[in-house]
């Protein structure tokens, strides 16, 4: 966990979807074992997954329901969940 400067704790609750795609985080009750990664230029899943020594990258796909299970597709600076 080298990169640890790019990840922030999540509370339960906070990722929200809203119209257009847009993703916004509300404070809610804590929620353990979660942080908070912001995506950066040249961050695939696979990188990401490495990184936090996720054996699986589809896991992070699916705690992360916004991210098109298709083409799985992330942009830099939108937030993912990662389970620790």
């Amino acid at each position: 966990m080298d990169d640890v400067k790019n990840t922030v704790e999540l509370k339960e609750g906070e990722l929200e979807e809203v119209s257009g795609g847009k993703i916004s985080f509300v404070r809610r009750p804590d929620r353990a074992g979660w942080i908070q990664h912001q995506v950066q230029p040249g961050d695939t899943l696979i990188r990401i997954a490495s990184r936090y020594g996720i054996a699986n990258w589809r896991s992070i796909r699916d705690w992360n329901p916004h991210i098109n299970q298709k083409s799985n597709m992330i942009i830099d600076g939108e937030w993912l969940w990662i389970r620790i």
